[in-house]
């Protein structure tokens, strides 16, 4: 199964022209969200880990080291902190104090397929931008893919752009399909 998530997660990654590391980190932040709707995790500060070699996840439950505790589920005292899981253990540090089985209920799964969707679009948006952030006053050719009366709608490869009748040329005919070059 491990082998399986990683070919789907380089799948995914090439599919949307994204970094791989990208698709890690969105999922990771899935994994989070879901595990805090989960009932036994609600109210508490959780940690994922995505291994990228092997696609083992670890689920761990953090809490900030403090002299009082006064919420139980987010916070360790200094003299159990250092008791029972690091000797070295200061005021505002974290710790992992649980690992937690990697099971989640449907809510929870649902919660990260959307969340990695969303993530995997901003990405792509990022991605799309910065390349033609630097193409500003160049020459490229796109195809013409809707003309409507106040705009036409060009298709410049991974991306839409609007010409409105204001930057089009008055004696050109623009027919759908037609290549043209857009400044």
């Amino acid at each position: 199964m491990k082998s399986d998530f990683l070919v789907a997660l380089t799948q995914l990654a090439a599919e949307r022209g994204l970094p791989r590391d990208k698709v890690m980190s969105a999922i990771e932040v899935a994994l989070i969200s879901a595990f805090k709707k989960d009932s036994v995790t609600e109210g508490r500060n959780i940690s994922v880990r995505l291994d990228p070699g092997s696609g083992d996840i670890q689920v761990d439950i953090i809490k900030t080291v403090v002299e009082t505790v006064e919420d139980p589920l987010q916070e360790i005292s200094v003299a159990e902190a250092r008791e029972t899981y690091k000797a070295t253990a200061d005021v505002g540090d974290t710790i992992a104090t649980e690992n937690l089985p990697n099971s989640a209920g449907r809510i929870a799964a649902q919660t990260a397929k959307q969340v990695v969707l969303q993530r995997l679009r901003e990405a792509e948006k990022e991605i799309i931008l910065s390349e033609f952030e630097g193409r500003e006053g160049e020459i490229i050719t796109a195809t013409i893919q809707r003309i409507e009366p106040t705009k036409i709608i060009v298709d410049m490869g991974r991306a839409e752009a609007i010409l409105p009748i204001s930057q089009q040329v008055t004696s050109e005919r623009y027919r759908q399909g037609s290549m043209i070059k857009v400044l």
